[in-house]
């Protein structure tokens, strides 16, 4: 029985020096591969190297998050592809990336220039990722119907993409799985307030369904509050089986194959 993380952020392991420990225990709680996102390019390399190490359990993705772009960002996305050329160490997908229109404070011509520079370096990653005809995680807070229509203004093969920590309405979800996309699911599914997402996860249903811990955030219940990490993917899978009515046997079988035929781990 094993279990996919297919998404996490790792950087503070390493700069704290427990990421050793987190890879062991993710090992024990039968997580077999855990994909960790970027969220900025000096996270890039960092994140390849950590893969070529610790290639039997790490993946990762390449990308710049819409909260983290920086004035420089444009040339980094100039030697974005280069990563794709050794495919032994080339990321699994671009990302995260998307918009993120979540607190903005600013006046409404900061907001706008704020916004404006998001679709900006949005559309330039898609288009990467269309030349690569690779996969595509994205990240939308209060942006998921204006995701949608870039995507698809992008001329995107929305079966390449996913919507990870969905948030968005059903009839957003719903949109998403009809043109081929899919979203993944974190440790909220287990929170008492969070029944809306419950019921994203079973409406999209058990084909296209995958786990992440978007970690060190979002901790599962009855460990919310607390670091999150990839061995707690089996607490959230647990959850969602018997929302399913199915055993957690069955259901890491389901999404460890969805995982992997998704990002096409080997």
């Amino acid at each position: 029985m094993n279990f996919i993380d297919t998404h996490a952020h790792l950087s503070d392991f390493v700069a704290n020096g427990t990421l050793p420990e987190v890879l062991n225990r993710a090992r024990k709680n039968n997580v077999a591969r855990i994909i960790t996102c970027s969220t900025t390019p000096s996270e890039w390399i960092l994140y390849r190297d950590l893969c070529k190490e610790h290639s039997d359990i790490l993946s990762w993705e390449i990308g710049i998050h819409p909260t983290e772009i920086k004035p420089d960002d444009d040339l980094a996305l100039d030697a974005l592809s280069s990563f794709f050329i050794d495919s032994q160490t080339a990321p699994v997908a671009i990302g995260e990336i998307g918009l993120d229109f979540y607190r903005m404070t600013g006046s409404p011509a900061e907001n706008d220039a704020i916004k404006n520079r998001q679709i900006e370096i949005f559309r330039r990653q898609l288009r990467i990722a269309n030349d690569l005809d690779c996969k595509i995680c994205v990240h939308a807070r209060d942006a998921v119907r204006e995701s949608i229509d870039i995507i698809s203004q992008e001329n995107v093969n929305f079966s390449n993409v996913v919507f990870h920590c969905f948030s968005g309405t059903n009839q957003e979800l719903k949109e998403l799985n009809a043109l081929g996309a899919r979203a993944s699911f974190t440790g909220v599914i287990t929170y008492k307030n969070a029944a809306p997402m419950r019921e994203n996860m079973i409406s999209q249903g058990l084909q296209k369904l995958m786990f992440e811990t978007d970690c060190p955030y979002l901790a599962p219940m009855p460990l919310r509050g607390k670091q999150n990490e990839p061995a707690n993917i089996p607490l959230t899978a647990s959850f969602a089986a018997k929302e399913f009515g199915i055993s957690i046997v069955d259901m890491a079988r389901i999404t460890t194959e969805n995982a992997f035929s998704f990002f096409c781990l080997r």
